[in-house]
């Protein structure tokens, strides 16, 4: 009895070991391997339709899967992100070498704050303070921008192995899910269950929170555009992240513009920004959300809210996906708890 708890003890200790090895192994291509798990579990139903209308070919389906994703994902966010990365170095050389237009742009900010001063502000310190962050921000913005540039190589090599993987995963997720429930010792009902209950919550929280912040932050660039404001793909991103956040929203980004072109004499442009983004841009999240996410498999917005801002800490731009990916096995794990204990909760609660 006791040589066979050793045993087993050894074992696990030497798979624990062989675990870990491996995953310091290829933990430089960590976020490679979760990029194609996410866009496996998102596109999976576009394969298997491909899959049915090629007559069963696992290879072809996969490469078309892969084709359709290239056209509708990575592709715009190719050239959205060089856009984002031109208007961002722009704006830097433009507050860095302080010209007249970032100079007027500033006193029409500050100038919105005057009226405080009949409520007792201090208006020129805010004032200050607004020039500050300004130029703080525009430093910054810029410096990730450079990175960014610097990062294109490995970006594409980093996206190369990405589709790799995501070739035989599509291809072979049936079997591989099959081997990881085989090799799991929890119970092919709760394993079957858990992989059903996050993937159902991941594309629910894809369609209920990044297509229509994506739909908003569009919205709001070519709104941006058509009234002139110089850096529109920028603001369209900055309008996509914080369409993310139930909290914030674009609104923080439409609103301080239009007042801005408002007050500074481009009337109807400041017009048209308020009321296109109170009319249309605000409405988007309440029309399109019933029709894309079932009730069930809705995430709350205050587990959105700290998963996005826990991922923004901890992994920067990536932790926009990655901390709601974390959160929605999290709330997996903990809806199947409830399942399978239902009655002791119930009883014991």
């Amino acid at each position: 009895m006791h040589f066979k708890t050793l045993q087993t003890g050894l074992f696990i200790s030497l798979l624990v070991a062989a675990t870990t090895l491996f995953g310091w192994l290829i933990h430089e291509y960590i976020l490679s391997i979760f990029w194609a798990t996410v866009l496996a579990i998102l596109f999976y139903p576009a394969y298997q339709r491909l899959y049915v209308y090629t007559k069963e070919r696992a290879a072809l389906a996969s490469l078309l899967t892969i084709g359709f994703i290239l056209i509708v994902v990575l592709v715009p966010l190719f050239i959205l992100g060089s856009l984002v990365v031109k208007e961002t170095v722009a704006l830097y050389t433009q507050f860095a070498q302080d010209d007249g237009a970032s100079s007027i742009l500033l006193i029409q900010a500050q100038q919105l704050l005057v009226p405080l001063e009949q409520f007792g502000v201090d208006v020129p310190t805010i004032q200050n303070e607004v020039l500050t962050f300004a130029k703080s921000f525009s430093t910054q913005a810029g410096n990730y921008a450079l990175e960014a540039g610097r990062a294109t190589l490995q970006t594409v090599i980093a996206t190369l192995l990405m589709l790799y993987i995501l070739f035989f995963t599509l291809r072979d997720g049936k079997a591989i899910i099959l081997r990881v429930q085989q090799a799991l010792p929890l119970g092919n009902v709760k394993e079957e269950m858990l992989f059903r209950r996050f993937t159902a919550i991941v594309r629910a929280m894809f369609k209920g929170t990044f297509i229509i912040a994506l739909i908003q932050g569009v919205l709001g660039g070519i709104l941006f555009a058509l009234v002139g404001v110089q850096g529109a793909a920028l603001w369209a991103f900055v309008m996509g992240i914080f369409a993310l956040i139930p909290a914030v929203g674009p609104a923080i980004v439409w609103l301080p513009v239009g007042l801005l072109l408002l007050f500074s004499g481009s009337v109807w442009q400041g017009v048209a920004v308020l009321a296109f983004g109170t009319i249309v841009i605000s409405l988007v999240d309440n029309l399109l959300r019933p029709f894309l996410v079932a009730k069930d498999t809705e995430m709350p917005d205050v587990l959105i809210l700290l998963s996005v801002l826990g991922g923004l800490t901890l992994f920067g731009i990536a932790g926009l996906i990655i901390g709601p990916v974390i959160t929605a096995f999290f709330l997996s794990m903990w809806q199947l708890f409830e399942h399978d204990y239902a009655t002791e909760l119930k009883i014991h609660g």
